[in-house]
């Protein structure tokens, strides 16, 4: 069973590539949001490494979200554009599911800085999600954090003193990891249809934020 996990929800994207459940290779994007540039190159480059055609991939893993809009719409169409083009299932998901793999403490918190004040966050007792997927202000999520446990992501680096009570991770879990999404969406059993997926979008655009006020006014 092959599976390519894309990941393009934040600042730094990248793909990976697993055979059953052994990661056989991963490519992390350079910082400053080049998933459209860099996505389908770096997609070839890593089955070619292995001597494999997409013809070999058996199911893609994509993150959905939440994250940079611009970011998940270029990932999730290289995932539909394969997935259809190979006659493959799809299997989503979700950015803070992913960030919260790559811990390894009971209690974790994962924590993504959304921009406009807000969060993006959910909660985890032993790898399990506790509650909804949630955009909020950093301080109301800040304060349903349990003491003691584990922030991963972006909002380690831009909100960090609101979790003086929990423990922050360093840089190398701000990101999603690509081997994260594969995996998780491996194990799921997910196998979605690649035409219905969506975006996992939990506020409007800036776009629609802004037409919606041009058409108030």
């Amino acid at each position: 069973m092959r599976t390519l996990g894309i990941e393009s929800s934040g600042a730094r994207g990248g793909v990976a590539l697993l055979e059953d459940d052994r990661l056989l290779g991963e490519r992390i994007f350079e910082k400053g949001m080049v998933h459209g540039r860099d996505i389908a190159p770096a997609i070839d480059a890593l089955l070619r490494a292995y001597g494999l055609a997409p013809a070999d991939l058996d199911l893609v893993a994509v993150d959905l979200g939440p994250g940079s809009y611009t970011g998940l719409r270029v990932g999730l169409a290289a995932a539909k554009g394969l997935c259809l083009a190979l006659g493959r299932p799809a299997a989503g998901v979700a950015s803070v599911d992913a960030l919260a793999h790559s811990a390894s403490r009971p209690l974790v918190a994962a924590a993504i800085d959304a921009k406009w004040g807000q969060i993006y966050g959910a909660l985890y007792e032993n790898g399990v999600r506790t509650g909804p997927i949630t955009a909020e202000a950093p301080a109301e999520f800040a304060r349903r954090v349990p003491a003691g446990a584990l922030v991963v992501g972006s909002a380690c680096e831009t909100f960090g003193p609101l979790f003086a009570h929990a423990a922050l991770s360093g840089p190398d879990l701000w990101h999603p990891h690509p081997a994260a999404v594969a995996r998780l969406g491996l194990r799921s059993g997910r196998r979605d249809d690649a035409s219905r997926l969506v975006p996992l979008y939990l506020r409007p655009t800036e776009a629609e934020i802004k037409f919606g006020q041009a058409k108030r006014e």
